[in-house]
């Protein structure tokens, strides 16, 4: 009897050991596999060019082969990228040129009627005239201070209006139109719509329009016959810093640490569908091309993911370009402005 026992508890001594040592490598290996992705479903970024722009390259606007580079501290420039390889500067205005102080944050074009407007950081949006060949004829500033971002709609020939997400007073508009006589534009209409929070991004589709509200989420609002209304608002976590339109009822929010948001509303509250994802990063906007995303990441660099148009969102890696403010997908290609510059990229799936 006692042999028996002592070959049970030298078997068990025996099996307790094995079973430490396994797990042992189990969490060994659990913790390795964490850390490093599979590496056969990464994405990786080519470099096309990099193109220096003195000052901190803020945000970049894509017109065919017109490329409109708001550069900071550089104030705006004009590049062509007819050869995508070799971009040529067409002209460049500094803050002195363009009668401002601050950097450039934001630049859009209006290519049927050839006008340019740039965004002076928290200030009022500056309109800049290139109906004229290659002349860049500054028109002055317009709208109201604490401006954080804008998007441009033609009405016609003779004709814009500027939707603003104004920090101060919600969604502003203010409607321009040329007058023949004098070769002046003149802001001839107006109008405030008090939001639910202050805002500090805006996108539009159609007569959709999203503002992001910092802490308090997004809202929504409909456009119909020259009035607009509320439709809805969605509180999110962190804070709601950008937003990208893919239509009407769905969209994508950049929540700063607290990742990205894609959301499905059906233009209505109702019925949303709500997808949070990178959530371990901090993320200021995000570009979309079809299934795959492009995220800003400040320091971190740039974030790639992949969509499969309903509800599955996967990682396809952290590219460390440098600081990225914005980025935008056009002709195949992925630009990115960053402190580094605006770097030009394909993606290799």
């Amino acid at each position: 009897m006692p042999g028996f026992l002592l070959s049970g508890r030298c078997s068990m001594t025996v099996i307790n050991i094995r079973m430490k040592h396994y797990l042992n490598l189990l969490i060994v290996s659990t913790i390795f596999s964490c850390i490093e992705p599979n590496s056969e479903n990464l994405w990786k970024l080519n470099e096309v060019v990099h193109i220096e722009t003195e000052g901190y390259c803020r945000d970049v606007y894509i017109s065919g082969d017109s490329v409109f580079v708001a550069a900071g501290q550089g104030g705006v420039q004009l590049w062509d990228i007819g050869t995508i390889t070799a971009p040529k500067l067409l002209w460049k205005k500094s803050l002195a040129e363009l009668g401002v102080n601050k950097e450039i944050t934001q630049v859009t074009y209006a290519s049927s009627i050839k006008q340019l407007f740039a965004l002076e950081s928290n200030e009022r949006p500056l309109h800049i005239d290139l109906s004229s060949g290659d002349t860049a004829s500054v028109q002055g500033q317009f709208s109201s201070e604490k401006t954080k971002e804008f998007r441009v709609l033609t009405n016609d020939a003779n004709s814009f209006t500027v939707y603003a997400a104004d920090n101060d007073d919600g969604l502003k508009l203010s409607t321009f139109e040329y007058d023949t006589g004098f070769d002046l534009w003149f802001n001839t209409a107006g109008d405030e719509i008090a939001s639910f929070g202050n805002p500090n991004g805006i996108d539009m589709y159609e007569n959709e329009i999203v503002l992001t509200l910092d802490q308090l989420g997004i809202e929504a609002f409909h456009s119909e016959n020259g009035i607009i209304t509320s439709s809805y608002q969605i509180d999110l976590e962190g804070n709601a810093r950008a937003v990208t339109m893919l239509n009407g009822g769905e969209f994508y929010v950049a929540c700063e640490d607290a990742g990205a948001f894609k959301l499905a509303t059906g233009f209505s509250a109702q019925s949303e569908g709500k997808i949070q994802f990178a959530n371990d990063l901090f993320v200021t906007h995000i570009a979309v091309n079809n299934n795959q995303l492009a995220l800003s990441c400040a320091s971190n660099g740039l974030a790639l993911y992949e969509t499969d148009g309903n509800t599955t969102i996967s990682a396809r890696g952290i590219q460390d370009i440098g600081y990225v403010y914005h980025a935008e997908f056009s002709g195949g290609y992925l630009f990115a402005a960053t402190r580094e510059g605006l770097q030009i990229f394909e993606i290799d799936e």
